[in-house]
Order: C-alpha cells, then sequence, then structure tokens
C-alpha cells in the first residue's frame, strides 16, 4: 500500500512528489504467519481484522478459528488497504491465473 501525498496549498508543482518507505521487517516477524480466514468488523472509529487459522472441524456443528494476528487500522486507511489488495491479486492473476475461491 502507498499513499501519493498531496501538493501543500499554494504549491506551484504539478507533479506531488513521492516519499520513499524503507520497510523494516524484525526477525521474529518475517516469516509471517499463516493465516486463512479474516473476520473484519469496525467500531465508528476503526476497523479491526482478525486473522485467524480455521481448524479442521471434528464433525460437530462448531468449528474452531484461532486468532492468529489482529490489526485495527483507522477508515481513513480501509479505502487503500482494499485497493492494494485488488491491485495485487490483479498483478497476480496475470500471472499465474484466476484464483478459484473456495467455500
Amino acid at each position: 500500500m502507498s499513499d501519493t501525498p498531496q501538493p501543500e496549498p499554494g504549491d506551484s508543482s504539478e507533479e506531488p512528489q513521492r516519499q520513499k518507505v524503507k520497510l523494516n521487517v524484525d526477525d521474529e516477524l518475517k516469516h509471517g504467519t499463516y493465516a486463512n480466514f479474516l473476520i473484519v468488523s469496525h467500531s465508528p472509529h476503526e476497523f479491526t481484522l482478525d486473522f485467524c487459522q480455521l481448524l479442521p472441524g471434528d464433525g460437530s456443528e462448531e468449528v474452531h478459528a484461532d486468532v492468529v494476528s489482529r490489526i485495527k487500522i483507522p477508515p481513513t486507511v480501509a479505502g487503500k488497504v482494499i485497493r492494494a489488495l485488488n491491485t495485487n491479486l490483479n498483478n497476480y492473476e496475470d500471472k499465474f491465473g484466476n484464483v478459484k475461491e473456495v467455500g
């Protein structure tokens, strides 16, 4: 996800300057965490994304999902997340073919 800075009022330049973001990933996070289920909820001030590992059922009606990461974002970022995911999904499908949804 990237943001394009808007020019300041009175700025005569036609194109906004792009800031470079240097990403730093701590060693304990660099391998990531697998999640195969997502629950999204919201309040007036934030969206909560609960990334989960959905465990195989034991035949009962109840299925267990363990939250492996909870991310909270402000509403001002939610649209940017959706656009970034959409862009990356389109790029992925252009390279590897359409993703078939399961379930």
